[in-house]
């Protein structure tokens, strides 16, 4: 798209007529993208294909090759806003993943593929009060692999307890309500030195609605920000998570690593084929190592203290199921990729420290 700006005199002293020439492009734009989800990790885009406002109707279509957290995906997504000529924004989404879990049984490092395809039909009211509402129905097929590699080396392994084999041995088709909200009030993506940003997730499986099992999965995350002095910010998270004991282990939490809490193996810190029960808090200060053209500096430095706990279902959380690290680290602003982090972590109870790298924020 190009955008011409014409300014002419307007009919009085002070008074300026504007006139706006757009002009729409109707081929694709190729992207390369990188960044951070807050609610599910970082990923790259190497490929993006984007139509624009396709034959003049307002809507949008992309074509995403990625890679992320732990996942390889290929996704198409359309989007159709006042749909119908209603208040509703209207969303399409189907995509194609390949998943690695990480399973720690009997002391050994597993790496599990769950390869899965999902669809997903979504409207958005366009009204003020609901307008970062996002409801609808995601259809979705998995079919895990029967075994797992050990980290490593070649050797597979396929002794899985019950909560992983019982959802390896077939496809398994899943179909849930979904609602989705996000509120942000932060000042700036990339260094937010004031505001908040939460995010609501609710999905319902239901066999009456065709998948082949039934459970309830609800998320919810806020995070906080907060000038001390000078360009020391404080950063604050906590998050709460809950699903179904019925629940099949890809749709479980895993807490641990880079992502989540730093100073403890990627995944480790959570029961073998998921927790049900996930409470997990951070504190970051952050501050810039490089002024220049703050807050979009090249580089920062934070110190950080991580939380957190995940249990199954029938086991509560209290203060000995806590695991703690706390450390420092650097990020980086990099051309494309965006924001790039290194981090120094020890955790609380004595083990080895770790260094952790990753993309954005952790929060």
């Amino acid at each position: 798209n190009s955008v011409e700006l014409q300014p002419h005199p307007g009919s009085a002293p002070g008074k300026l007529a504007l006139t706006i020439n757009v002009e729409e492009s109707y081929w694709p734009s190729i992207d390369f993208k990188g960044g951070f989800s807050e609610l599910d990790g970082w990923y790259l885009t190497p490929l993006s294909f984007n139509f624009d406002n396709i034959f003049g109707l307002g809507n949008y279509t992309s074509l995403n090759l990625t890679w992320g957290d732990r996942l390889q995906e290929m996704s198409f997504n359309y989007e159709n806003p006042n749909i119908f000529d209603s208040d509703f924004d209207f969303y399409f989404d189907f995509r194609v993943t390949n998943r690695e879990f990480v399973h720690y049984i009997n002391e050994r490092k597993l790496l599990h593929k769950v390869p899965d395809a999902s669809m997903f039909l979504g409207l958005s009211p366009r009204s003020d009060w609901f307008q970062d509402v996002v409801f609808g129905i995601q259809l979705q097929v998995t079919n895990p692999d029967s075994f797992a590699t050990i980290a490593g080396s070649d050797q597979s392994f396929e002794a899985f307890p019950a909560r992983i084999s019982n959802y390896i041995n077939d496809r398994f088709g899943i179909a849930m309500l979904v609602l989705r909200y996000n509120y942000d009030s932060r000042d700036q993506r990339f260094f937010p030195q004031g505001g908040f940003w939460f995010g609501a997730r609710f999905a319902q499986a239901d066999r009456q609605l065709g998948g082949e099992i039934d459970f309830t999965r609800i998320i919810l995350d806020a995070r906080a920000y907060h000038v001390l002095f000078g360009p020391v910010v404080a950063a604050a998270r906590i998050k709460m998570a809950s699903v179904s004991e019925s629940a099949p282990f890809y749709e479980k939490f895993y807490l641990g690593g880079p992502n989540t809490l730093r100073g403890y193996a990627d995944r480790s810190l959570s029961p073998v084929g998921g927790g049900e029960r996930m409470l997990q808090g951070g504190l970051e200060l952050r501050f810039p190592l490089a002024r220049k053209n703050f807050p979009k500096h090249f580089l920062s430095g934070i110190f950080f203290v991580d939380t957190g706990s995940n249990m199954p279902a029938d086991q509560s959380i209290g203060k000995a199921q806590f695991k703690t690290g706390y450390g420092f680290g650097m990020r980086f602003r990099l051309p494309f990729i965006g924001l790039f982090r290194m981090d120094m972590a020890w955790p609380a109870d004595g083990g080895e420290r770790r260094i952790h790298f990753s993309l954005g924020h952790t929060f």
